[in-house]
């Protein structure tokens, strides 16, 4: 019974799912002639991406710092900062 599952997959690793008879014959290597050829000035779309960057990390400090105001006001987050007190 085992045999009979395995075969299958036997069969199908035998064969080869990647062999080389299924390329077809006109397809040629890609060239540099065919990488697209920047165009512009590159300085703006750098300042743009990294304003985009900067406003994504102000953002997410942000957003971490007022998670933890929020545990600690709530009384659900304990950073350890000291030892605590036993309760009377």
């Amino acid at each position: 019974m085992f045999r009979q599952l395995l075969r299958p997959v036997l069969q199908t690793t035998r064969s080869g799912t990647r062999s080389s008879s299924h390329i077809p014959h006109d397809v040629r290597p890609p060239h540099m002639d065919e990488v697209p050829v920047p165009s512009g000035p590159w300085q703006e779309h750098y300042n743009k991406t990294q304003t985009r960057y900067n406003l994504q990390l102000i953002s997410g400090v942000a957003l971490l710092a007022v998670t933890i105001v929020i545990g600690r006001i709530n009384g659900t987050l304990w950073l350890n900062f000291s030892p605590p007190t036993p309760k009377q």
